[in-house]
């Protein structure tokens, strides 16, 4: 915040641009910058500490995880840190008792801490299915393609655990570059 004090217009303006140039493969860096781009010091303050919220409030996973307490199986396709989250606060209010299904040993090893019942098998087959994303904007999200073809055959309901700063402003869609292997998909229920 420095910089929004000192040298903003010289120094800070430009930083924020040239860290949009250089990563417009991810979300939160875009939202993180955009209202950086402001060139008043003081409102370009306000916006990133704005940000900066938003990227540290956490009740968005609690009421994922209130959402899918009642599950007798959850889907978990990878460690993706917000569906961690989610997981989280269903297993730590003692609200679920699900058995969790991935097709991973790896990911199956890293949720152990969770102490709910894990079982390798069809992730796509479990009664809701955490697809991780990466990025969204009103109907649209961002996915890996092996979690993309794994939410088209699921069986159950599809939950999208997208960080709320990863939501793509018209300004930040413009320039968002999905990094490879990731696809644009019609959000589940739109």
């Amino acid at each position: 915040m420095g910089l929004t004090r000192d040298n903003w217009v010289g120094e800070g303006l430009d930083a924020a641009q040239q860290i949009r140039r250089r990563r417009p493969d991810s979300p939160l860096i875009l939202a993180v910058t955009e209202p950086a781009l402001d060139p008043d010091a003081y409102r370009a303050s306000q916006g990133l500490s704005s940000v900066l919220d938003v990227l540290n409030d956490q009740s968005w996973a609690s009421e994922i995880g209130m959402e899918i307490s009642d599950a007798a199986t959850i889907g978990v396709l990878s460690l993706h840190h917000e569906s961690l989250w989610a997981l989280e606060t269903a297993a730590v209010l003692g609200a679920t008792r699900a058995t969790i299904i991935t097709d991973r040993r790896a990911v199956a090893r890293g949720l152990g801490y969770l102490r709910l019942p894990i079982k390798l098998g069809a992730v796509d087959s479990a009664e809701v299915l955490l697809l991780p994303g990466l990025a969204r904007d009103a109907a649209t999200m961002w996915t890996h393609r092996r979690f993309a073809a794994v939410s088209w055959k699921a069986t159950g309901r599809v939950l999208p655990v997208i960080h709320p700063a990863a939501w793509l402003s018209p300004m930040s869609r413009s320039v968002f570059r999905p990094p490879a292997g990731y696809y644009a998909i019609e959000l589940p229920g739109k």
